[in-house]
């Protein structure tokens, strides 16, 4: 439902009304909310005002429901405390509200400014100006580039770029899509359109049509329309049916993600444990016999392999090769032991397919009951009984690897793009040295130094371990880039992890299994018996 200027425009008309005098004695505000609640001296009447700045959503309107706020609130406007709302206008035909309202500052002294509201699309706002039109603060500052706007304190406003005014151009492909409606029928007419909205004379209407409401100030063809007095009422009812929904599919897709991820991890382990089960213990145990059978082949000490007939299949052969340092009895004791070890993993994982095909049975089960339509307590109280098993993966997910250098440094190795946006913006001090493979993914990895000057071994040590861990482990020589933290910041409007940095020196790097193994990020294969 389209919140557009021209419903704006008619609503500050009816606010000017209602608002002024309003005495604002509290402002809630998060990163995307903004409510302020106050009483009317006037009528005594107690009002609640919500703004909302999500894309899709964003509006403004008294409300009626009870608003729950985050601890952690945006200062920037809710450091005016209380003020009054002097007047409410939109000073041009688009979707930016001006409030002027008067507060106290810390003297006491009554001070006159602005509430600016710009629900512009992605672009919204909200910002405080004083009577000069300077900025005195906003509830988001964008990265200033050549595209956009530069919002900082102190700066005079600048309003974003005007869509052209259909009542000027009296182009269609200027109108909202409500008017763009109205624009074909015969009767239409631009002039008394447009004499009817800039002198306020347009009503309001709940508009119906196919299982679809809006609010308009007119009438559209093929919709149910009802005249309404009280336009804040049904805007209110409407937008708290689509949060409300909104709500729902967010904790559902929550619900019906972790049942997801459940059954394809049950699978993945399923479908190891029947590929152990698989496995044939009698090789092992028909290898041990061969050895004895021919030990007498390997009297030459010069001959180590021979290729004999099975026992099972005559008709196929075997290769018995000697390991050097052994005899045929002990080659032939070591096929027994690996005979009796791998019969205890047969068994083993039959008892894990059942348990696990159980476990899958039941994941299955849930993710269709998460796909069911549910209220919005059902679906939280079954997250909540999830929780502590999801609360515990992420806990689990956020530990990082961890390793020490030579030096006794420790070195932390993010294990995804969450964990290392969190490992380099927040756990990482400005002075730590932060490493990552050059123009390539892979992890990002931060030697604990602070101030201090490491060796070059406690730099070789981190540059290694963001070589393993980056696609380019295999490779023959790879470029390492290192900086202080201070120098690296996250990249504007990019995934999770992706970062921008300055003042690097590069190590040009060529894997070390031993330093990787001194480090303990790989370890020793025990050497098969066989």
């Amino acid at each position: 439902m389209p919140f557009d200027a021209f419903l704006l425009r008619q609503l500050s008309h009816r606010w000017n009304t209602r608002w002024a005098g309003l005495e604002v004695a509290s402002v809630l505000a998060d990163k995307s909310r903004l409510a302020l609640q106050g009483w009317h001296p006037a009528t005594r009447q107690k009002l609640s005002i919500l703004i909302v700045l999500e894309t899709g959503l964003a509006r403004i309107h008294e409300t009626r429901h009870p608003l729950a706020w985050p601890k952690a609130l945006q200062p920037v406007i809710t450091r005016l405390g209380a003020f009054t709302i002097d007047q409410v206008f939109t000073p041009s035909l688009d979707r930016i509200l001006w409030l002027g309202i008067t507060w106290r500052d810390d003297w006491g002294t009554a001070v006159h400014g602005f509430m600016v509201i710009e629900l512009t699309g992605r672009l919204t706002n909200i910002m405080v100006l004083n009577q000069d039109h300077i900025i005195l603060g906003a509830l988001r500052r964008p990265s200033a580039n050549a595209n956009s706007r530069s919002i900082q304190q102190g700066q005079p406003y600048t309003p974003p770029p005007a869509f052209a005014n259909p009542c000027i151009t009296h182009a269609v492909k200027d109108l909202p899509p409500a008017a763009k409606d109205l624009a074909t029928l015969p009767e239409w007419s631009w002039d008394t359109f447009c004499n009817d909205l800039n002198a306020y004379r347009l009503p309001f209407y709940h508009l119906r049509h196919e299982g679809q409401e809006d609010v308009w100030i007119a009438p559209r063809p093929g919709w149910e329309a009802s005249p309404i007095p009280d336009p804040d009422a049904i805007l209110d009812e409407l937008f708290w049916r689509i949060d409300r929904e909104r709500r729902i599919a967010n904790l559902q897709q929550q619900l019906v993600s972790h049942w997801k991820d459940r059954y394809d991890h049950l699978s993945a382990k399923l479908a190891e444990a029947e590929n152990g089960a698989r496995e044939n213990p009698e090789t092992y145990k028909e290898q041990g016999d061969l050895w004895y059978a021919y030990q007498y082949l390997f009297q030459d000490p010069h001959v180590q392999e021979y290729h004999v007939p099975s026992l099972s299949n005559p008709s196929q052969t075997i290769t018995l090769t000697l390991q050097e340092g052994k005899t045929p009895p002990q080659m032939a004791d070591a096929c027994y032991r690996a005979y009796k070890k791998s019969k205890h993993r047969v068994a083993a994982n039959q008892r894990l397919v059942t348990v696990l095909s159980e476990e899958r049975n039941a994941a299955k089960a849930a993710w269709d009951d998460a796909l069911a339509p549910q209220s919005e307590e059902e679906l939280r109280k079954k997250l909540a009984d999830i929780a502590p098993r999801m609360r515990h993966r992420v806990q689990n997910a956020q530990q990082f690897r961890r390793f020490t250098s030579q030096g006794g440094y420790d070195i932390w190795v993010g294990r995804s793009r969450e964990e290392n946006q969190e490992l380099t913006i927040r756990r990482a001090r400005p002075d730590d040295l932060w490493f990552h493979v050059k123009q390539s993914p892979g992890s990002h990895v931060v030697l604990f130094c602070g101030k201090a000057n490491p060796s070059l071994e406690d730099l070789l040590d981190a540059a290694q371990l963001a070589v393993y861990y980056s696609p380019a482990k295999h490779s023959s020589t790879v470029a390492v880039d290192y900086t202080r933290r201070k120098f690296v910041r996250k990249r504007p409007h990019a995934e999770a992890g992706q970062v921008l940095y300055e003042r690097e020196k590069t190590l040009y790097i060529t894997p070390e299994p031993d330093r990787l193994r001194r480090l303990g990020a790989t370890s020793d294969k025990l050497a098969t018996d066989i």
